[in-house]
């Protein structure tokens, strides 16, 4: 009978945690792409607009914090609330889009490259963060594109979207 007094502290014990479902961790916020085949970190600022044009969704990320360029910004524009799934350049039904831009600096002038083929596929969303792939090819000029591969990011969802 002393068995049974001891082991019945530990046992209502061990009856009485709550099962509860981890929580995912924040991840860190990053941007990074090859642009021409260089690896790039765009991490000095990053921005995210959702309250610009509503359904639209602009992340702004700065490789240099002291000159702001080079610079990558990518456009999610789709339903609302953002869904995960494929982002193209361009939907004749009224899904989902996006646009990549690049700005460098070239001696004084900064160049703005704009999306002329990208892909942004959105692969987490939830209330803090989202995550996601991208490749495009951005022109300033008819001799002077930007190739962008190896896209990926994880940026924080700002609460009002």
């Amino acid at each position: 009978m002393k068995k049974l007094i001891i082991a019945l502290p530990f046992l209502l014990t061990a009856c009485s945690k709550k099962n509860t479902a981890p929580t995912t961790p924040t991840p860190a916020f990053s941007v990074t792409a090859a642009i021409n085949g260089v690896p790039t970190t765009f991490n000095a600022i990053i921005t995210v607009d959702s309250s610009s044009t509503p359904g639209t969704v602009y992340i702004v990320a700065h490789a240099d914090s002291a000159n702001l360029t080079p610079l990558l910004e990518i456009t999610l524009t789709g339903k609302t609330p953002l869904t995960t799934g494929n982002y193209p350049i361009s939907d004749s039904t009224g899904g989902n889009q996006s646009a990549i831009g690049y700005t460098a600096w070239a001696g004084d002038q900064d160049n703005q490259y704009n999306s002329i083929s990208d892909t942004v596929i959105l692969t987490t969303v939830n209330k803090t963060w989202l995550a996601g792939t991208f490749q495009g090819t951005c022109q300033f000029t008819l001799d002077s594109v930007v190739s962008v591969t190896n896209g990926q990011f994880t940026v924080p969802l700002p609460s009002i979207f």
